[in-house]
């Protein structure tokens, strides 16, 4: 990578312009393979819609039980204490409706009865090490998910699952312009040790591989694909006289595939703007992404 294209790739990350997590959940931490030099700070704002049309069985099979519309609006911030440290936190604000009448499992939750619920979900806080800063970017990172509050988990439009959750990895980046002029890969790789419910543990672990272009030094294009894996964990749907049912949400064994891409546009050195589209393609005991749209503003200050 370049000296100028690994300043236009620090930029980003000092901003918060990148939101790759995205993919996995509301909540993006964006610590990347090339943190912010030391005294930056920067403050974002995302907007994510996600529709769920249908669900997907233990099998792989679709079902339609409904259709979920999730909408979330994140507030972010990020600060470099030091040139190889960055430490971020992120809350979402969350917006649900279920609309469909086949209730959750033949039984009736209340937060399905098509209407609109709005609350705050799950405190995300990063902390990320700069290991590597040559030719391969390399910054691993730890995280804790702390949910706010005793929201809801039942139901499809439950708005989290309300765990507490401590994650453990890493981003890998690094040009691949001696090949494809102004071109580079990034792969992250998280492991959440989350905690468990009825005694079952069930964690999980995700996967993204991006392969970006360069389309101007301000300006970037990308492919993206996510995986996730959970486990333990168990399949769903279960029958309401299952003792797990009350649980069955928090513990399902989801397992998907994601693919989609995104941009971001550097305006200046402190504000950027940046959209990502993610569609599911494959998946197991997890609602179907029919479609994820994000939108964002990030606006950095600071650094060196």
């Amino acid at each position: 990578m370049t000296h100028r294209t690994r300043g236009v790739v620090r930029a980003w990350c000092a901003s918060g312009a990148i939101v790759l997590a995205l993919a996995f959940a509301p909540s993006a931490a964006r610590s990347q393979a090339w943190l912010p030099p030391e005294g930056s700070s920067a403050f974002a704002i995302d907007y994510t819609d996600t529709l769920h049309k249908y669900h997907y069985t233990p099998t792989g099979d679709e079902v339609d039980a409904g259709h979920t519309d999730s909408q979330v609006m994140s507030l972010s911030a990020s600060y470099s204490p030091r040139d190889r440290v960055a430490l971020g936190a992120t809350l979402p604000v969350v917006r649900t409706r279920y609309r469909g009448e086949s209730g959750h499992g033949g039984h009736h939750i209340d937060i399905d009865d098509g209407k609109w619920r709005t609350t705050v979900t799950d405190l995300l806080l990063t902390a990320s090490f700069q290991a590597a800063d040559g030719v391969v970017g390399l910054a691993p990172y730890v995280g804790v998910v702390i949910p706010t509050h005793d929201y809801p988990t039942l139901g499809h439009s439950a708005p989290g699952r309300g765990l507490e959750e401590f994650w453990l990895g890493a981003y890998a980046a690094t040009s691949l312009h001696p090949w494809i002029p102004r071109t580079y890969v990034q792969l992250r790789g998280n492991y959440a040790f989350v905690e468990k419910v009825a005694g079952i543990s069930h964690d999980r672990i995700n996967a993204m591989l991006e392969i970006g272009y360069f389309v101007s030094p301000t300006v970037n294009l990308r492919a993206l694909v996510s995986r996730q894996w959970t486990k333990g964990g168990i399949d769903v749907p279960i029958p309401v006289t299952d003792p797990l049912f009350p649980y069955h949400d928090q513990l399902a064994a989801e397992e998907f595939v994601n693919v989609g891409g995104g941009f971001t546009w550097v305006l200046d050195p402190r504000r950027s703007v940046y959209g990502l589209y993610m569609q599911a393609i494959e998946g197991e005991n997890a609602h179907k992404v029919d479609h994820r749209v994000a939108i964002g503003f990030s606006y950095g200050v600071g650094g060196h």
